[in-house]
């Protein structure tokens, strides 16, 4: 019952669930029953369902085994926000935005080599991206690769990568001091100067960052007076919004890409920094397609376990492993034409989501026959196009394999 609601375009009243097990399955519930169902029993039941789903996931490499292969797991995690009915206020207090009471952050994080989740959390609205970065840095491993936004950047969690023998690849904050191997702090109007005049619109160098002087590598690249004063405006309009007033070096530094990492170049060249980096994107182009396919932000109101239940209920439906273990055979067909558009699959796996349940249901042979099913539906069309004047993902990917001599 749980996965035929949460599978609906539309919110579906407990008065239409009676009425559905009824006229499908013959089981008579009175909608007050029906809502008794939805207990503290049945949120743990659930939470304990994608706790383990996450847990036993199988592993395989997703595009090729030299994809960016100096890396143990390649993590990228990014959290999305909305809003809930206020009624739930007192379980996920708001984080003020669009005058909300209550609301929602899910913190997603997967394996870019094998597309597998390494968090999927959810929390209040109020608790930040660079909170959750600090209490979560303990999952950091040797030969981790780290890509995250600047709403996580934090010196200290950078340190604690560089402890536990791990990597990052992150933005530089703004506000954060810049000095070179000398001690001096770097001057970024005399370095933008410097750059113009010689015609270098790129940098690679050693630096350190912050009061504690942490050694990192920082990668400086100019844009276009096009870019730079269309990010002026975004970053006006953005801090207009928020009731902030943008800071004369913040605007300054919008002529730079500035990018800050612990890998070495042998491992990681300059000119891979922003392809490598543009991967984080396909965390928010997941949020986007859970929204947009699943509505994982769009519940009627209803009491707290009832909410509950059906959000994880409609994340557990989100995972990816039939659509990664689809990728990952493809690719051995040939990673040019083998990546898949996960809008096009997810779509067609909600659309297909009675073989699904089947699979849950029937026998072990009749389970492998629909899955070879899906399997022949998501290998037909569902590839991922490449657009014009847009981040080509087949070839990004292609620029990582096998990056440095073994």
């Amino acid at each position: 019952m749980m996965f035929y609601a949460v599978s609906l375009s539309q919110n579906s009243s407990l008065e239409y669930l009676a009425s559905y097990l009824e006229n499908r399955y013959g089981i008579e519930f009175r909608k007050q029953s029906l809502d008794e169902r939805f207990s503290e029993k049945t949120v743990n039941f659930v939470k304990t369902v994608l706790s383990r789903l996450i847990s036993e996931q199988f592993s395989s490499v997703l595009y090729s085994e030299e994809f960016l292969s100096d890396f143990n797991h390649v993590r990228i995690k990014d959290s999305t926000k909305f809003n809930v009915p206020s009624n739930l206020a007192t379980h996920f207090k708001g984080s003020g935005g669009s005058g909300s009471t209550a609301g929602i952050s899910i913190q997603y994080e997967f394996d870019l080599k094998t597309g597998k989740f390494l968090d999927l959390t959810i929390t209040q609205a109020v608790r930040n991206d660079q909170q959750d970065a600090k209490e979560t840095a303990e999952n950091v491993f040797k030969n981790d690769l780290v890509l995250r936004d600047l709403g996580y950047f934090s010196i200290p969690v950078l340190q604690k990568i560089i402890e536990k023998e791990g990597f990052f690849l992150s933005k530089l904050l703004s506000a954060v001091s810049v000095y070179d191997e000398n001690g001096v702090e770097i001057d970024f109007r005399k370095l933008h100067d410097s750059m113009t005049k010689s015609g270098i619109d790129k940098s690679d160098m050693q630096v350190f960052i912050g009061k504690d002087k942490v050694p990192v590598r920082l990668l400086i690249g100019l844009v276009p007076p096009e870019v730079y004063q269309e990010r002026v405006r975004r970053k006006q309009k953005e801090d207009k919004q928020k009731g902030r007033q943008m800071t004369d070096k913040t605007k300054f530094l919008l002529n730079f890409n500035l990018f800050v990492t612990n890998v070495e170049a042998e491992k990681l060249p300059s000119e891979k920094i922003m392809p490598l980096y543009g991967f984080r994107w396909q965390v928010e182009l997941m949020f986007k397609n859970w929204k947009s396919v699943f509505l994982i932000h769009s519940f009627q109101k209803m009491k707290y376990e009832r909410y509950i239940t059906l959000l994880y209920t409609r994340l557990i439906i989100v995972n990816l492993q039939i659509v990664n273990q689809v990728q990952s055979i493809l690719s051995k067909e040939g990673l040019r034409k083998s990546i898949l558009s996960y809008k096009k699959t997810l779509q067609t796996l909600k659309n297909s989501f009675s073989i699904i349940l089947n699979i849950l249901r029937f026998s072990k042979e009749n389970a492998i026959k629909l899955l070879e099913d899906i399997y022949r539906i998501l290998s037909q069309n569902h590839w991922r196009e490449k657009r014009k004047k847009r981040e080509n993902y087949v070839e990004n990917i292609g620029l990582f394999i096998c990056t440095s001599p073994k």
